[in-house]
């Protein structure tokens, strides 16, 4: 039998890349998902028989490889998700773009549908899928369509709607192509969707110093960053497409660069949305945009 808190003491003296608390919730994290301790077990110093070799895990954190990557999966929205460097690790800013979308939809339950009933609700550059699939199982009674560039992320994607039992319909599309931007999505009895949302690329390369290395030397950045010389070039993007892609009174929200919040805003001002709202997270940073469409002939 080994003590748990032997165990956590060893282990923390081990990881040298992380600051003090942020080492103790890793400690925590490990020792739960490879022995099923929790942190109470760990305090109370409850013994366990399970041998892990963990020279190559301390290796990899001390390596400034981010923990989600090392154990495989992350937490997102009170479910599991599988990841890897193919996606973008799931943040917490992103689980409120999600309770926005959810909140606002219930309070507007009666928002424009089709004849049949059914509501449309696409997801721009899914990445893990975190978002389509959290919003497939909060909002089940609308038809869920996630599209991305890479393949390797549609998989993982695949993977999770699999593993959370989520009805999604995924697309490798580059949203950046003139094709996608001015296209009118054709569906049955509908050519629209309700909402849209993204949480597209918005980090300019002039931030990269500023980075932390677990984010910037394992995270794709493909999924990260835009040229200096265009920041809002994805924004642009799924404005054109929103605009002729949203039914009436449709929402788009979308995460931004905290640094841009009144551009991003601008870019659906100019192209004819209402309803144009920055809207900070929780640390008061400008973090979301989001928009209505009113189109005046109804179509």
């Amino acid at each position: 039998m080994q003590s748990s808190k032997q165990l956590y003491d060893n282990l923390l003296q081990q990881i040298t890349a992380y600051e003090s608390q942020e080492a103790k919730e890793i400690v925590f994290w490990l020792m739960e998902f490879y022995l099923g301790l929790r942190k109470v077990d760990i305090l109370s110093n409850k013994s366990f028989e399970k041998t892990i070799d963990w020279t190559n895990i301390i290796e990899r954190l001390n390596n400034n490889e981010p923990i989600q990557y090392i154990l495989g999966e992350t937490e997102f929205y009170g479910r599991r998700f599988l990841v890897n460097n193919s996606v973008l690790i799931p943040r917490p800013e992103t689980e409120e773009l999600v309770n926005f979308i959810v909140k606002q939809t219930l309070r507007t339950h009666n928002r424009t549908a089709d004849c049949s009933g059914l509501r449309t609700l696409l997801d721009i550059g899914t990445g893990s899928g975190c978002i389509a699939i959290s919003l497939a199982k909060e909002l089940p009674n609308f038809k869920v369509t996630a599209y991305d560039i890479s393949e390797n992320s549609l998989e993982t994607a695949k993977q999770n709607a699999e593993l959370n039992k989520a009805d999604i319909t995924f697309e490798k599309v580059d949203i950046l192509k003139p094709s996608f931007i001015h296209s009118v999505i054709q569906y049955p009895l509908r050519h629209s969707f309700n909402i849209i949302v993204s949480n597209p690329p918005y980090v300019t390369k002039q931030e990269i110093d500023r980075m932390q290395k677990n984010v910037l030397d394992f995270e794709p950045h493909l999924a990260l960053f835009v040229e200096d010389s265009e920041p809002l070039i994805f924004f642009q993007a799924i404005a054109n497409f929103a605009f002729n892609n949203l039914t009436d009174n449709g929402l788009v929200a979308v995460e931004i660069n905290e640094a841009l919040g009144e551009e991003t805003a601008n870019v659906f001002r100019r192209k004819g949305f209402s309803k144009v709202e920055i809207i900070k997270d929780i640390h008061q940073k400008d973090r979301f945009v989001s928009a209505i469409l009113h189109k005046k002939d109804g179509k």
